[in-house]
C-alpha cells in the first residue's frame, strides 16, 4: 500500500475558485481536502468521493511515480496554460483529448479525433449563430512548446476553435501520427510516444468550467466530448491525460458527457475504457449517465465481449433491425449511457435512445448513409469525427429529433469520407449533402 497524494496546487486552485464564486456548497472543507489524500493500492485508480462535493473528487489525480530510469531529483515539466484566462462565457462544447499532426502520403494534416470534432463543430455553430454570438466550441488539449504546436494553435484559431483551455508542455513534443493508407482508404497509425497530448492536466480554466457547470447557469458548458485514445498511457512516463479525462467524466453534470470509443491497438486499456463509460461513484446507482456512447461495428463486438455479452448474430443480420437494436440497448444499459450510436462505414449508422422519463418507449433509428463521387485521391480519415460533430450539434445544441440528427451526421461523415484529410471546408461539399448537414429541413 502506498500513500498517493493529490496535487496540492490543484486543491488550492479549487478552493480559491469556490470561494470567489461565493457558493457555500462549493467550498471544500478541511475534511474534504484530507479525503483527497488517500491510501490505496498502487494498481488502483478509483477515486474516493466525499458525498457533499461529489463533482470534485477526481479533479486532482494521483501523482504518478517517477520512472526508475530518471535521476531522483528530475521532475516532469508540467504543462503551462494559455495565459489568457477566458473572460467570455464558457463554450457550449468542450472537446478533450489529443491534438496531433497526421502525416499522410499526401501531406501533413492537423488532426486528433477530439480536435477534428471541434473544427467541424466550430463551422456548424458559426452557421447557427449568424452573428448572434455564443460560447462556441473549445478544445482542451496539450501541445508541445515547439513550432508544430504553435502552428496547430494558429490553424485552430483560424478555423474558429477557442483556445482558452489549451496547454503547452515544456518537455514533450507536439503529437505526430504517421499514417499508412490501405487500399480501402483506411489509415493505420504509428504515434510518437510520449507526446504532449499525453500530459493534459486538470488546470485552473478546466476546474473553473466544471465548478460553473454545477451552478445551474444557462451559459455553462452543455456538452463534454472525449475519446478513449488520449488515455492510452495511463500513468506511464508520468502521463496525466487519463486521470484528467476520468476527472471530467465523473464530475461533469449528468448526461453531459459524450464518449467516443476509439480502440487503436495497443493503445487502450479495457478496464479504463469501461470506467470512462460507466463512471466512478460510490455505487453504480449514483454514477452519472453518459449523454452518448459512439463506437463502430468492430468496437461493438469488442465491448460486448468485455461486458460478458455474446452477440445473437455475428454476421450482417446482427448489424441491422431489431437484432441490432437489442444489442445496442443491452450495451447502453451495461455502460450507463442514455444513447448509443454504432457506425457501419459505407453502410451508414444506427442510433438508439433511452425512452423519456414519462415513457418506457425507447427510440431506434437507422440510416444507410450518403456518399459522393471522388477523384480517388481521398481517404476516410476524420469521417467518424465529422459524423460525431454533426450528431452532437443536432441532438444537444439544436435539440432535434434523433432521426434527423442521424441523417445530418451521415451526410457530413459521407462528405468527409470522400475527401482528402479530416477537416475539409463544409462549403466545398456537394449541394445535396450540404443541405442535409447544414440544417435545411430533413425528411
Amino acid at each position: 500500500m502506498d500513500t498517493l497524494l493529490s496535487q496540492p496546487e490543484t486543491n488550492q486552485k479549487i478552493l480559491r475558485l469556490a470561494r470567489m464564486r461565493g457558493s457555500s456548497r462549493l467550498l471544500l472543507s478541511a475534511a474534504t481536502l484530507a479525503a483527497l489524500t488517500v491510501t490505496r493500492p498502487t494498481t488502483s485508480t478509483t477515486a474516493v468521493a466525499p458525498s457533499h462535493v461529489a463533482f470534485i473528487t477526481a479533479v486532482s489525480s494521483p501523482r504518478p511515480h517517477v520512472s526508475s530510469h530518471r535521476p531522483p531529483k528530475q521532475r516532469r515539466a508540467h504543462p503551462t496554460s494559455n495565459h489568457d484566462v477566458p473572460s467570455t462565457s464558457p463554450p457550449d462544447v468542450l472537446c478533450l483529448g489529443e491534438t496531433l499532426w497526421d502525416s499522410l502520403p499526401s501531406g501533413m494534416y492537423l488532426g486528433g479525433a477530439p480536435t477534428n470534432v471541434a473544427v467541424h463543430l466550430a463551422s456548424l455553430l458559426r452557421r447557427r449563430d449568424r452573428g448572434r454570438g455564443s460560447g462556441g466550441v473549445a478544445v482542451v488539449t496539450c501541445l508541445g512548446d515547439d513550432a508544430l504546436g504553435r502552428e496547430a494553435r494558429r490553424r485552430l484559431e483560424w478555423r474558429g476553435v477557442r483556445m482558452d483551455y489549451v496547454q503547452f508542455h515544456g518537455e514533450w513534443e507536439t503529437g505526430m501520427a504517421i499514417a499508412t493508407i490501405d487500399q480501402n482508404g483506411d489509415a493505420v497509425y504509428e504515434f510518437n510516444t510520449p507526446a504532449a497530448w499525453d500530459g493534459l492536466d486538470m488546470n485552473e480554466p478546466l476546474v473553473s468550467n466544471l465548478l460553473r457547470s454545477h451552478e445551474n447557469d444557462s451559459t455553462s458548458t452543455r456538452v463534454y466530448i472525449m475519446g478513449t485514445i488520449a488515455a492510452r498511457l495511463q500513468f506511464e512516463h508520468g502521463a496525466t491525460s487519463a486521470s484528467t479525462l476520468t476527472a471530467v467524466r465523473n464530475n461533469a453534470p449528468e448526461g453531459s458527457v459524450v464518449l467516443d470509443v476509439n480502440l487503436r491497438s495497443p493503445w487502450y486499456n479495457p478496464r479504463h475504457v469501461l470506467e470512462l463509460a460507466r463512471g466512478e461513484c460510490s455505487s453504480s446507482k449514483d454514477a452519472k449517465k453518459l449523454a452518448l456512447l459512439k463506437l463502430n461495428e468492430e468496437e461493438l463486438v469488442v465491448l460486448e465481449d468485455w461486458c460478458g455479452f455474446k452477440a445473437e448474430c455475428s454476421d450482417e443480420n446482427g448489424l441491422t433491425g431489431t437484432m441490432l437494436k437489442n444489442r445496442m440497448k443491452q450495451l447502453a444499459s451495461s455502460l450507463n449511457s442514455l444513447r448509443i450510436c454504432v457506425t457501419r462505414g459505407a453502410n451508414g449508422a444506427a442510433l438508439w435512445c433511452d425512452g423519456a422519463s414519462d415513457s418506457n418507449d425507447d427510440v431506434f433509428h437507422e440510416n444507410t448513409g450518403y456518399s459522393m463521387e471522388s477523384s480517388g485521391d481521398c481517404d476516410t480519415v476524420g469521417a467518424g469525427d465529422a459524423f460525431l460533430a454533426a450528431l452532437v450539434n443536432s441532438l444537444f445544441i439544436l435539440d432535434e429529433d434523433p432521426g434527423v440528427a442521424l441523417a445530418r451526421a451521415c451526410a457530413l461523415g459521407g462528405y468527409v469520407a470522400g475527401c482528402r484529410g479530416a477537416t475539409p471546408s463544409h462549403e466545398d461539399a456537394p449541394v445535396e449533402l450540404r443541405r442535409i448537414f447544414q440544417h435545411a429541413t430533413v425528411h
